[in-house]
């Protein structure tokens, strides 16, 4: 039962590539399907899980007829997923015979869908996840979220001199940090400024009663707006003023932290020298039963593969076993059939009957045959009696000639 040999090229390497071409496409199907929310329980598939062998073969089984169930069943066909408990030879056979009721490409053996991977097992996920339509709809963009505004309260009342101070120590502060000491010469245009404001030729008194009345309408909303560069600026410099005040006592126990990391770390490290130096032999003893259980898992692997290829080649067999039976019960039952041989003896007495008419046919034609030749001989003589004596007159016959004649005749 020898392959037949292969060409040498592109057709081998494709072949050996299509399972992985076909899983990509059944991964990507199966991510449109939202799989992962079914399949909490199982690992997420990669792009070649199911396209060539596992170190879990059992696991990789049982992911495989899961997998098919839950698309069967999204097909609107009723199959039962197998559990790990059942025979892994009826589980394939049930699939087999599923897939041929939903007219899926069965030129495969079904012991070729027990390895859980492979052509077989790619092509049968991809046909079934192929009859499932997927709808790709608009997508939907949301809405973006406003800022929203804080909050004032309008019964608060600022101070408009507080307010300038602090508007006016900002500016300060922002040339400061962004121009470092070249803010000298604004600042005194400032004062300038400032001074020839105050030199004012109103009347202090009339100033204090206009400030009167107008005072409970001077309300300021205050917005805090978090796009607000001196807002961002003040919270910067709390924030450092915060970071520098917890910084010291921060470092102090980290310090602390640390040092007690590296009491434990040393104690850890006398521990497992301590444990290593007791527990050699336990180790080496333990390396040896690893090295072991590697060996019996390699031979189980070889095991396994030479257990399906023998299960293969007895499927093959089995086949041909039941064509030979088929073949032996066509070849037994024509044997004891009679029906040829009643046959043959009603065309044999048919045969005999039609034998004895024509026999009697023949005979009938030769008693025709011979009174025709007998009367053709009679004829024959008196026309050469005849042909003889036409020289003599017919009165020159005698009496006796004519009766010798007669007698002749």
């Amino acid at each position: 039962m020898s392959d037949a040999p292969q060409a040498r090229g592109a057709p081998v390497e494709s072949s050996e590539s299509l399972p992985f071409m076909m899983m990509d496409e059944v991964l990507e199907r199966l991510k449109m399907l939202d799989y992962e929310a079914q399949f909490r329980s199982f690992p997420p598939l990669t792009h070649t899980y199911f396209a060539m062998p596992n170190a879990n073969p059992n696991e990789q089984f049982f992911y495989f007829m899961s997998v098919a169930a839950w698309v069967i069943g999204l097909l609107g066909h009723s199959w039962r997923a197998p559990s790990q408990m059942d025979d892994p030879n009826s589980s394939c056979a049930s699939l087999y015979s599923q897939l041929q009721t939903m007219g899926a490409p069965t030129d495969f053996q079904p012991q070729k869908l027990k390895l859980g991977y492979g052509e077989a097992c790619c092509s049968t996920l991809k046909f079934l996840l192929e009859q499932i339509p997927l709808e790709f709809k608009a997508p939907v963009h949301r809405e973006e979220m406003e800022y929203e505004e804080a909050a004032v309260d309008d019964d608060v009342e600022m101070d408009l001199a507080d307010m300038a101070d602090e508007v006016g120590a900002a500016d300060v502060e922002e040339e400061e940090v962004f121009y470092g000491g070249g803010a000298t010469d604004s600042a005194q245009q400032r004062t300038k400024l400032t001074e020839s404001i105050l030199d004012s030729n109103v009347a202090p008194e009339a100033w204090r009663i206009e400030l009167e009345r107008v005072t409970p309408q001077l309300k300021m909303q205050v917005l805090s707006d978090p796009k607000e560069w001196r807002n961002r600026l003040v919270h910067t410099k709390s924030h450092q003023q915060t970071l520098s005040k917890l910084t010291p006592e921060t470092f102090a126990t980290l310090e602390r932290l640390a040092e007690d990391l590296d009491r434990t770390l040393q104690a850890i490290k006398k521990a497992e020298a301590k444990l290593n130096s007791q527990c050699q032999a336990e180790v080496a003893a333990y390396a040896e039963k690893q090295d072991e259980l590697k060996v019996k898992q390699d031979e189980y692997g070889k095991q396994s593969e030479y257990i399906n290829s023998l299960t293969n080649e007895l499927a093959s067999v089995s086949e041909e076993l039941n064509a030979v039976k088929e073949k032996m019960d066509a070849r037994g039952s024509s044997m004891t059939d009679t029906s040829p041989l009643i046959k043959i003896k009603t065309a044999v007495s048919k045969l005999r009957t039609e034998a004895k008419q024509l026999e009697i046919r023949i005979g009938v034609v030769t008693h025709t045959l011979v009174a025709k030749k007998l009367k053709q001989n009679a004829n024959t003589r008196q026309e050469a009696a005849v042909s003889k004596n036409s020289h003599l007159h017919e009165d020159a016959y005698l009496d006796d000639d004519l009766d010798g004649l007669e007698l002749t005749k």
